[in-house]
């Protein structure tokens, strides 16, 4: 975002600051659980010159983090929503659970609600120069992270179909190499909203021994 314009003359100088100057979750090695995983419905990717639509799915993690807010952090993955055994999100499950998903079996992700994991976290930079948080990494957990309850699937949701405007405004207008009937991205599919998080409300976790298998 160009902003700070200041004039001495002729002269006309911008200075552009980073509109999304909010701190980030740490690096490094932590707890978390996963407390919402997000159809994303059909989305446009493209790879090597080639763009299709292709079913997306996100999940998001608390860790144990407390920002300055006084909240938990927030981490979130994208992951093309297929189990095939090349897959990221196969990949992702295997070493999550710490054995691979086999051939046929099936997965549900609803299960992955309230389970409890170790996430290897970096700081990367995008191609526009933004940085931003990476999951690099997942394993099982070493030990019982409970939900705070203050994540709020709702206003997540708001976000992406916000962002999800955006990027189909910018599919819209020309692009080099690329056809002018290509449509814009659809929207992602509603998913179900519920009043709080889906797993906001388990046991204290000193009522319940650790175990650090999961169940899926």
């Amino acid at each position: 975002m160009l902003n700070n314009m200041t004039a001495s003359g002729d002269a006309l100088v911008l200075q552009c600051n980073d509109s999304g100057n909010f701190i980030k979750h740490p690096p490094g090695i932590w707890q978390g659980v996963c407390v919402d995983v997000i159809d994303l419905g059909l989305v446009w990717t493209e790879f090597q010159g080639q763009r299709k639509l292709v079913r997306k799915l996100k999940l998001v993690f608390e860790t144990e983090h407390i920002g300055e807010d006084g909240k938990r952090g927030i981490v979130t993955k994208n992951f093309t929503a297929s189990l095939h055994p090349k897959s990221k999100l196969a990949g992702f499950v295997g070493q999550w659970r710490g054995r691979p998903v086999a051939p046929g079996e099936n997965v549900d992700l609803k299960k992955l609600l309230g389970a409890c994991c170790t996430l290897v976290l970096s700081h990367q930079q995008s191609l526009s120069g933004r940085t931003y948080v990476s999951i690099d990494a997942v394993s099982k957990a070493t030990k019982k992270v409970v939900p705070s309850g203050t994540y709020d699937p709702a206003a997540m949701r708001q976000r992406i179909a916000e962002w999800a405007a955006k990027d189909a405004a910018t599919a819209a207008e020309p692009r080099p190499g690329i056809p002018a009937h290509v449509p814009a991205p659809m929207p992602a599919a509603p998913a179900p909203v519920p009043t709080k998080s889906a797993a906001a409300t388990p046991p204290p976790a000193d009522d319940i021994p650790f175990d650090p298998e999961v169940g899926f």
